[in-house]
């Protein structure tokens, strides 16, 4: 096939990350691993505190976070996972202001969209796990995905009721392990350097 400028088309891939653009950022990496840990350990506490508090405060807490990745992945601009990155920002900016914006919604509703939010965070973690395959940790970065994938479905198998009271817990999970993905890209990158060193 050819492109509209001549040039052969390249098939899609998902391209593998560039070490060196991570290792220049790993300053970000590390500050937002630590960023979406704290929110994450905040969203974990949650279940303790009345439904309609804890929907709207989940809210500007997935908010808070989808900002931060998007701040990150702006600042990350060569990085081969800027692309899901920004999208996983968008989508948890998403969740997030359904939340806040209704927090009173029915538990099936909010069932469908914590399910699909799960499905779409550990889709975009397993395409950033497979262009960091070259990096160490890179298997926590498959767990990670796994893991968001599998707090869908508990979602899913666990009832409309239990999934609405541990809501927080799950995201809060889903947050904690994203945190330490980044903290873990950013140490592989390190130690990257140092052997080349």
């Amino acid at each position: 096939m050819v492109g509209p400028l001549g040039e052969p088309e390249k098939p899609l891939r998902f391209a593998p990350v560039d070490i060196d653009t991570v290792r220049e950022k790993r300053g970000w990496f590390l500050a937002i691993g630590v960023a979406l840990m704290v929110l994450g350990v905040l969203a974990g506490v949650l279940p303790f505190v009345d439904a309609r508090v804890t929907a709207v405060v989940l809210g500007w807490l997935l908010v808070l976070a989808g900002v931060a990745e998007g701040c990150h992945a702006l600042q990350s601009r060569g990085w081969a996972g800027v692309g899901s990155e920004l999208v996983s920002a968008l989508v948890q900016v998403a969740f997030g202001l359904l939340l806040v914006v209704f927090p009173t919604t029915g538990k099936l509703a909010l069932m469908v969209i914590a399910v699909a939010y799960f499905a779409a965070e550990g889709a975009l973690k397993l395409v950033r796990a497979y262009q960091h395959r070259g990096l160490r940790g890179s298997g926590w970065l498959v767990f990670d995905g796994v893991l968001t994938l599998a707090l869908g479905t508990l979602i899913v198998t666990g009832g409309v009721t239990a999934a609405v009271k541990v809501l927080g817990v799950l995201v809060g999970v889903s947050l904690l392990t994203g945190g330490v993905s980044m903290i873990l890209i950013a140490l592989g990158a390190a130690r990257v350097l140092h052997t080349r060193a």
